[in-house]
């Protein structure tokens, strides 16, 4: 006797999902550095909190889907096969909506725990982000001298990429925290205009 056969997930079930997450997105569009509720999204799509779980296996995993969705519509904007141009209209993005940056440094400060829903998903995110900025600055070519920067500029840069490398780290200790943070002060250093 044969065994029956599995069904995956409803199609109307994945297309609920879809619109939950495109709620929540305009949700995040619309509110503060503060972001919206659950209760919020949740009406916004036409369902009860309760309702709106039921889609996802628990609050962190749809905040996590929430943050994937946003990457994914990001990925529209930001070509993988172009100088480096386009990452300001990614970071454009991201000013505009306050509440999803907040979701997003929450979220990252958890994800170094391996049993969080956002270790998988950082993980991922920040290893395929690396390749394709890496790949972006081959393509960009070299030989253009380093413009001037100035000290204030090169201070916030360095402190950021501090604050993130040491996410990254924490998600991937096969990194060499001190090394590039070395080589990107050393970076910085010459291009300071004096």
């Amino acid at each position: 006797m044969s065994e029956p056969s599995r069904r995956g997930p409803y199609a109307k079930g994945v297309a609920r999902r879809q619109q939950i997450l495109r709620e929540a997105l305009a949700a995040y569009a619309e509110s503060d550095s503060s972001g919206p509720s659950l209760r919020s999204i949740a009406a916004r799509a036409g369902l009860s909190e309760r309702g709106l779980l039921h889609y996802f296996p628990a609050r962190d995993e749809l905040l996590v889907a929430i943050l994937a969705e946003r990457d994914t519509a990001d990925r529209a904007s930001f070509d993988a096969d172009t100088p480096l141009d386009d990452l300001a209209a990614v970071a454009a993005h991201s000013a505009r909506t306050p509440g999803l940056v907040r979701l997003f440094l929450e979220m990252s400060a958890a994800a170094p725990d391996p049993d969080h829903a956002a270790h998988g998903f950082f993980t991922r995110r920040y290893r395929d982000l690396r390749e394709v900025v890496a790949r972006k600055f081959r393509r960009s070519g070299g030989g253009n001298p380093a413009p001037a920067v100035d000290p204030e500029f090169a201070a916030r840069i360095l402190i950021a990429a501090s604050d993130g490398l040491q996410a990254q780290w924490l998600l991937d200790p096969s990194l060499d925290l001190t090394a590039d943070l070395s080589r990107l002060a050393k970076l910085l250093e010459s291009a300071v205009s004096r």
